[in-house]
């Protein structure tokens, strides 16, 4: 069979020549025609041509962001507002199922529109946070009245012994928990958009984990009861309550944060720094303990409570998880949950 290619002596030493006038020819019209200035001008060219094909980040201006702000503001509010204001039951439940679709139809009709689709984010996390808070009032009191068959008090609003509050502020967790991660995926997005990331767990935790022994600590010795008054509880008494603590700080501090800020905070980022979204997280966040009865001085505490608010947001952001601002919140609610369980 012959080989392809293969040919004589002569025509191999032509070919060879040949090629190497052809070589050296293009050298010199390269030299010729292709000096500094000219490689200098096409490099700046290729980065103009690079440049148009790179996403652009839009700008956006002081008064959008200012409506933008407003907005978000009066959303979770309005929430605050119903909550506050309508009593548990069929009139709540209706409120919060029809302002969730609310939610639902603006992130939808945003996510249609040309100018304003890159925002449709922050009206669906408020139909999620809605749906979730929704999902806790509906569940939570179903379990106390059906399941438990125990009245809460004004001391401890979640039940009337130690066992049925570990049990509700468990079923409030998975109430709010579970509809966030599972719009969240359905969404499109994944669980990082909400700051639940492997990747991260370990950041801020040092810190965290130092800050809730700390406020364990603070709460065992009393300390905390000019603000947190806990019905004169000794310290062997708060040992023995520290399973129960644990349960309820720890649940309660991973679904808040994931609630007021881990939905929240990274659609607030496309269109305000990191301070405000802060802010605007925190005051929310902040408005949803104007009401509550286990503190003797509310102003204080609530000053406090905004104060914290940014720190765990900030917290959050830096660490880019829910667990360091999840633990940290959790040593924060030491008092008030031992506040709770005193009078069981």
């Amino acid at each position: 069979m012959p080989i392809i290619g293969r040919g004589s002596t002569s025509s191999k030493r032509y070919a060879k020549y040949g090629l190497r006038s052809f070589v050296g020819s293009l050298g010199n019209l390269l030299r010729l025609h292709l000096t500094r200035p000219h490689i200098k001008l096409a490099c700046l060219e290729l980065n103009n041509v690079n440049a148009n094909f790179r996403p652009q980040k839009e700008s956006t201006s002081l008064i959008w962001v200012s409506v933008l702000g407003a907005l978000c503001l009066v959303a979770g509010l309005t929430f605050r507002a119903g909550v506050a204001l309508l009593p548990p039951g069929i009139f709540q439940d209706t409120f919060l199922l029809g302002l969730s679709a609310l939610f639902l139809s603006v992130a939808v009709m945003t996510r249609r529109g040309q100018n304003v689709k890159r925002y449709w984010e922050i009206p669906f996390a408020f139909f999620v946070f809605t749906i979730a808070g929704a999902t806790d009032t509906i569940f939570l009191h179903g379990f106390i009245d059906n399941g438990l068959h125990e009245t809460p008090s004004t001391n401890n609003p979640l039940a009337s012994t130690i066992l049925g509050t570990v049990l509700a502020q468990s079923v409030s967790t998975l109430s709010i928990v579970i509809p966030i991660i599972l719009l969240t995926m359905a969404s499109g997005n994944d669980l990082s958009s909400i700051f639940i990331d492997k990747a991260r767990i370990r950041r801020g935790l040092v810190v965290s984990i130092i800050s809730f022994l700390g406020f364990y600590v603070f709460t065992g010795l009393g300390l905390a009861q000019g603000l947190f008054p806990n019905n004169g509880i000794t310290l062997s008494r708060f040992i023995a309550l520290t399973p129960a603590l644990l349960v309820l700080v720890l649940s309660n501090g991973i679904r808040e944060e994931l609630w007021f800020r881990g939905i929240f905070l990274k659609k607030y980022g496309k269109f305000l720094r990191p301070l405000p979204s802060n802010m605007l997280a925190a005051i929310i966040f902040t408005s949803f303990h104007i009401q509550v009865q286990y503190t003797r001085s509310l102003l204080p505490f609530l000053g406090i409570t905004l104060i914290l608010g940014l720190w765990l947001g900030y917290l959050m952001q830096r660490s880019g998880n829910i667990v360091a601002p999840g633990i940290f919140h959790a040593g924060s609610d030491i008092p008030i949950y031992l506040a709770f369980l005193s009078y069981t």
